[in-house]
């Protein structure tokens, strides 16, 4: 992990974070739009040997030639409240990624596609909403750096 940096004031209750990743595999590629899962390592409390949750890429940097390619994903912290206990849990993998600090590894998988794709045409009319962090799959690629 290369970056991460709360996008939200920090006088709120809700924190999103902006992470840079960098991959330094020169055959790894994502666009704007796609996905990748982050895998959350060690034993979870059903047995699971590791926790995969899947975030939109934002943006892709990098230079030709480079070793390192960076993209770009925000991440909503997320807990969860139990309906028959009351009881908050944090979210597996939204707390692995907002607590990691620069320099920390980040196992992921990827590239996947995305399911959907804003439509070419600009006058078409569309009703979306977002889950999570409510924006990243709505951020038009054009708005975004990509050199690769």
């Amino acid at each position: 992990m290369r970056e991460s940096a709360r996008i939200t004031p920090e006088e709120s209750k809700e924190e999103v974070r902006h992470i840079v990743l960098d991959v330094e595999k020169t055959d790894f590629r994502v666009e704007v739009g796609q996905n990748i899962a982050v895998v959350v390592p060690c034993p979870h409390e059903f047995g699971n040997y590791d926790h995969r949750r899947f975030y939109s890429i934002v943006s892709v940097a990098g230079e030709e030639g480079s070793t390192t390619y960076s993209f770009s994903i925000c991440v909503r912290r997320c807990f969860y409240i139990d309906e028959i206990n009351g009881e908050q849990y944090p979210g597996i993998a939204s707390n692995h990624l907002c607590d990691r600090q620069p320099g920390d590894t980040v196992q992921i998988t990827g590239p996947h596609p995305s399911p959907f794709s804003i439509p070419d045409d600009k006058t078409s009319n569309l009703l979306m909403f977002g889950l999570g962090t409510g924006i990243t799959p709505f951020v038009p690629s054009s708005s975004t750096s990509t050199t690769r």
